[in-house]
């Protein structure tokens, strides 16, 4: 399910996030400016191709390339939330990515939401498993939702009287709160949740004059809209370039510091497990990324059992190898 929201106060800027699933497999990956990448589609269908111009620091429970969420060196913050609603376009002679790989081509081509916004109509999402709308942010304070309904993208930006995306519809659920609509028991269990934890971010917004650590209201905020299966939640300074994270099983804070990575073409990337990174010497805790740290992470996604049973998905060894080894064909 998941909730996503921008923070604007006083020049500060920070987008955070409550990721729930029920898998708790979570891990961070640098990735080096200067890769030429090709996407990872089935024929017929065209794959994007493009080289990254930016370095980024990405979430991911599933694997190298294939981020939740994450942040380049330019301050761009790209993130998502479920929405059944979405509707991906149709085919057509654009070249494709899935839903998640839509999310790194972002953060390796672009520098600002108006960047975003011209490249984005130039691909479409292909051949995706997951149905997303993407809360995207940038280090001057601009902001955009982007959502694909009816087979069209549907952009909401600017001034945005409630930058928050949980599991409805942008507009109809902005709608909603501005009606002053408290109860939504008669919609079903999904959308009542997504809608109360909706609410919930918007009450506690006007709060923020009266806290001194905008970080620590963040992380308050986001408390308050976690559910039972929220396994891990990040704050993203935009400004000072560090991602706040902490999980279900590791509850520490920690800090990861962009800064301190060098994403230069030719250097390796870093990798680290979020779920055992610890608040001390974080930097020191990445290790170089290899294929077998990769493998663990698409292994343990796609052999999850709980996963498994409800997507009923048959993924064979030899899939899971080829999934785990797709960002060694980069040059």
């Amino acid at each position: 399910m998941s909730t996503a929201f921008q923070i604007n106060q006083n020049g500060e800027y920070l987008v955070c996030k409550n990721q729930d699933v029920i898998y708790n497999g979570v891990y961070l990956f640098t990735n080096q400016r200067g890769v030429r990448k090709t996407a990872l589609m089935l024929p017929p269908t065209q794959p994007a191709s493009w080289v990254s111009a930016y370095g980024s620091l990405t979430v991911s429970q599933i694997g190298k390339e294939n981020p939740n969420g994450g942040i380049n060196e330019k301050g761009l913050v790209v993130e998502q939330t479920t929405l059944w609603q979405t509707e991906y376009p149709a085919s057509d002679v654009r070249p494709a990515v899935n839903e998640l790989q839509w999310i790194q081509y972002l953060l390796d081509t672009c520098s600002t939401v108006q960047e975003v916004l011209e490249v984005a109509p130039s691909i479409r999402i292909d051949q995706s498993t997951s149905r997303l709308h993407y809360l995207i942010a940038d280090k001057i304070g601009d902001r955009a939702v982007i959502e694909f309904l009816n087979g069209k993208m549907t952009i909401y930006r600017g001034e945005l009287p409630l930058p928050v995306i949980v599991n409805s519809p942008y507009k109809e659920a902005l709608k909603e709160i501005e009606s002053g609509k408290t109860n939504w028991s008669d919609c079903g269990e999904y959308q009542e949740n997504s809608m109360q934890r909706l609410l919930t971010v918007s009450k506690r917004m006007p709060e923020i004059s009266n806290h001194i650590d905008i970080i620590d209201f963040a992380f308050e905020v986001l408390t308050s809209a976690r559910r039972e299966d929220t396994v891990f939640s990040l704050v993203y300074d935009i400004n000072r370039m560090e991602v706040h994270a902490c999980t279900n099983r590791n509850p520490e804070r920690k800090t990861i510091k962009t800064l301190d990575f060098d994403f230069a073409n030719g250097l390796p990337s870093q990798s680290v497990d979020l779920q055992r990174l610890r608040a001390k010497n974080v930097t020191e805790q990445f290790e170089t990324y290899n294929t077998e740290f990769n493998h663990k992470a698409v292994n343990s996604f796609f052999r999850d059992p709980t996963l498994t049973a409800i997507f009923k998905w048959e993924i064979s060894d030899e899939m899971v190898h080829f999934l785990a080894c797709y960002p060694d064909s980069f040059s």
